[in-house]
């Protein structure tokens, strides 16, 4: 049976201090991605950071930044 785990998220990008965040999973798993809200303005944009490392599972874990994805708003978001 899958359950709910909150776990803390490292997160690490180049050039930036390390964050960590509180996340909710629906996985007996660490997620192998995370998306995290960025930015603002009249787009929609998420940072993407892939599993880098899992020892501290289901406690912790940690991510790389990998890559920021925008997209313009749908009806469906406003």
């Amino acid at each position: 049976m899958t359950r709910t785990t909150t776990f803390r998220a490292r997160l690490l990008r180049s050039g930036a201090e390390p964050q960590t965040v509180t996340v909710r999973s629906s996985s007996d798993a660490p997620p192998r991605t995370l998306r995290r809200a960025a930015g603002g303005g009249g787009t929609l944009n998420f940072d993407v950071y892939a599993l880098l490392d899992a020892d501290g599972w289901p406690a912790s874990a940690t991510y790389t930044y990998v890559e920021s994805l925008s997209r313009e708003p749908s009806a469906s978001d406003e």
